[in-house]
């Protein structure tokens, strides 16, 4: 057998004892909570997004998004519309915008040397920016509100026009599950 050193013995047990702290990660749904809407086992209803944007059928990703995340990581127990509900959620987007932040110039030239095309986006950002309340379902009282939470994505946009609405599709979920996730985690650990 091996005669380990006292001092090395101490270092690996300080090291596994670190390892087995873990990451830092914690699922929101286990955590404690300190403020009074994060209560275990109390039921939340979300009202259907507001879509104030010209942007049709943002209001049903944004929606489904957040139910995915209440399901997946809350504390409560998601009631379905018309139904009696400890706490309401509703959200309202107020803009959506997309401008090519890339371009991609054109190859040929006219008969006097200038560019034939301006050219074409490589790049776009897409931002949306949503409000959400987080009402009591018994009072009808506002307890939280989120003004102005912005969320913005950039994707590659192919040279393939059919291509285009399929990348800024899969852009807009993403920006739905983001918005979610953060604004989730925002209210379930009571942060301003």
């Amino acid at each position: 057998m091996i005669a380990v050193p006292s001092v090395f013995r101490c270092f690996l047990v300080a090291l596994i004892v670190a390892a087995c702290s873990g990451c830092g990660y914690h699922r929101l749904d286990l955590q404690q909570r300190t403020t009074a809407w994060a209560k275990k086992g109390e039921t939340i209803r979300l009202a259907r997004f507001r879509n104030l944007t010209p942007r049709l059928g943002l209001e049903d990703r944004f929606t489904r998004a957040l139910e995915n995340r209440v399901v997946a990581a809350s504390p409560w127990r998601l009631v379905a519309q018309g139904e009696g509900s400890r706490w309401v959620l509703q959200g309202t987007l107020e803009s959506y915008s997309s401008k090519a932040i890339g371009l991609t110039l054109g190859s040929g030239t006219t008969k006097v040397g200038i560019p034939a095309s301006a050219g074409t986006a490589s790049r776009v950002e897409v931002v949306v920016v949503a409000s959400v309340e987080l009402l009591d379902g018994q009072t009808g009282a506002v307890v939280l509100s989120r003004r102005g939470l912005t969320f913005s994505n950039q994707y590659r946009v192919d040279q393939n026009f059919a291509s285009f609405d399929s990348r800024e599709l899969q852009v807009l979920e993403s920006l739905a599950d983001d918005f979610a996730e953060s604004f989730l985690t925002q209210l379930l650990q009571g942060t301003d």
